[in-house]
């Protein structure tokens, strides 16, 4: 088998996995946060939203800092892994002590008894992703997905589990926060069980120092995109009450639903495949167009057919005390498919090590939604969607333009992957919401009538406008590659 195939093959093989553990893992999760949301209260999910923003934003500091380096460097030294280990006990020891200070000064800020609390306590969690990173890194490094997917699966489902218990118990927000302790124990716990350290670490770190720098620019790059990402809440959390962001941090999570499950699995597979074929960047090229092709493909439908149903989904699920959150869903759904789009470059560009420039593109886009978000989070939930769904574009298109200059792809090669599937997603929102005029209640049933029609109007108009993306489709998801485990 050439290098070429056995790569393919590799590739496909660990996307089998991966997604297998994905969908069976989703499908329980999704019918157990639903279940949670209809438990739960807005203000709840606000006061989360706002412990995450610290959490979260201390956490990217070192999240990219090690795992990269590890995946990435062709020749990994059993010193190096010594060292690593130590530099990470150190780091991520320096965030526990960070966290459970500061838990006031933020709690302080947001005038929050809850957000001090809920910190203080996820503090723990370095301690505990410290011992996890290097059995994990070694994990992806190898391709050894079905490992991952089994390991994550097991986590994920008695994190839900756990969850939803204590969500009907009247944990309240604790619920949350405990069920994302458990997971993140129990992933490193079986983590280190399939793929244990042998080693003890050393404090002495000359061969760590030449590999952090790329580590280093993946970290402020994940810095720079966090921000980015959570700024609206930031910003409205001083304007907006706390169940305004309650309602938007639902109406975020329902939206970002799809993209955080399918994503991270491409992305997962994507970085390693890319580091392997790094020096062959035209190859690297025709991977991207064709990635960049099956992505708008699916999250057209995805995104644009939950968008012209969601009326009818939160009610039917979540209930009518979220009905504030169907706008701002709505809004957020149209623009997730260039969202997907704007992520599916970065595992290419950081196999090349073009790390500044996804740096220079997340501050494009950081410049361009504070602007749009400044001007509309004095509207709610509701305008804080219409800032991502004004901004957000004009983002994209500045992104993908410097992107497809950088690999020397046309940029018309990249907007020629949307028409058929945009015109086809027109057709289909435009035969849903004139069934609507028919079948307006809410109602399971109309539900499922109108998911239906939605689906055969896609496939039968992108069938008219570009058969061969359907063939191609298909033809993916019939390949069975040999076993590489």
């Amino acid at each position: 088998m050439t290098n070429s195939n056995q790569l393919k093959s590799q590739v496909l093989h660990s996307l089998k996995w991966v997604a297998l553990g994905k969908v069976l893992t989703q499908i329980i999760r999704w019918a157990m946060t639903f279940w949670v949301i209809r438990l739960l209260l807005p203000e709840d999910y606000g006061v989360v939203a706002m412990a995450d923003m610290f959490a979260g934003f201390l956490a990217l500091f070192i999240g990219g800092l090690f795992a990269p380096a590890i995946i990435q460097t062709k020749e990994l030294s059993q010193t190096m892994l010594k060292q690593m280990f130590g530099l990470i006990i150190v780091v991520y020891s320096t965030m526990f002590l960070v966290q459970y200070n500061l838990a006031s000064v933020v709690g302080n800020f947001y005038q929050s008894e809850h957000v001090t609390s809920i910190l203080k306590v996820t503090a723990c969690l370095f301690i505990v992703k410290a011992i996890a990173i290097i059995p994990t890194s070694l994990l992806a490094r190898n391709m050894a997905f079905k490992h991952v997917s089994i390991i994550s699966s097991v986590a994920n489902i008695t994190a839900a589990v756990t969850t939803l218990v204590l969500a009907y118990l009247q944990f309240g927000f604790w619920a949350i926060i405990i069920g994302e302790i458990i997971a993140v124990t129990l992933r490193a716990v079986l983590t280190l069980a399939v793929q244990p350290i042998t080693f003890l670490p050393e404090f002495k770190f000359t061969q760590v120092k030449p590999h952090l720098k790329f580590g280093g620019l993946i970290m402020l790059h994940s810095i720079v995109f966090y921000v980015f990402l959570h700024m609206d809440v930031a910003i409205a959390g001083r304007l907006m009450s706390v169940t305004e962001i309650g309602v938007f941090a639902i109406a975020l999570q329902f939206a970002l639903m799809p993209q955080k499950k399918i994503l991270p699995l491409l992305k997962e597979v994507a970085f390693p495949a890319f580091s392997k074929i790094q020096d062959q960047p035209q190859r690297i090229n025709a991977y991207i167009l064709k990635a960049q092709k099956m992505s708008i493909l699916l999250t057209i439908p995805i995104f644009w057919g939950l968008a012209s149903v969601i009326d009818q989904i939160i009610p039917i699920i979540l209930g009518d005390k979220w009905l504030e959150a169907i706008y701002p869903t709505m809004i957020i759904l149209f623009v997730m498919p260039l969202r997907f789009s704007e992520e599916l470059f970065n595992p290419a560009l950081k196999s090349q090590r073009k790390v500044k420039h996804m740096l220079h593109n997340v501050s494009i886009m950081s410049v361009v939604m504070l602007i749009s978000i400044v001007l509309a989070a004095p509207y709610g939930a509701v305008g804080l969607a219409a800032a991502w769904a004004c901004g957000f574009p004009i983002a994209y298109g500045v992104v993908a333009c410097r992107n497809a200059n950088l690999l020397n792809i046309k940029y018309r090669n990249i907007a020629k992957l949307f028409l058929a599937p945009v015109a086809a997603g027109i057709i289909m929102l435009i035969v849903v919401f004139t069934l609507k005029q028919y079948t307006g209640e809410i109602a399971v049933l109309n539900l499922l009538i109108q998911i239906a029609a939605g689906g055969v109007a896609f496939i039968s108009a992108l069938y008219l406008f570009d058969k061969k993306l359907i063939v191609e489709l298909i033809s993916i998801f019939k390949r069975s590659p040999k076993r590489h485990d």
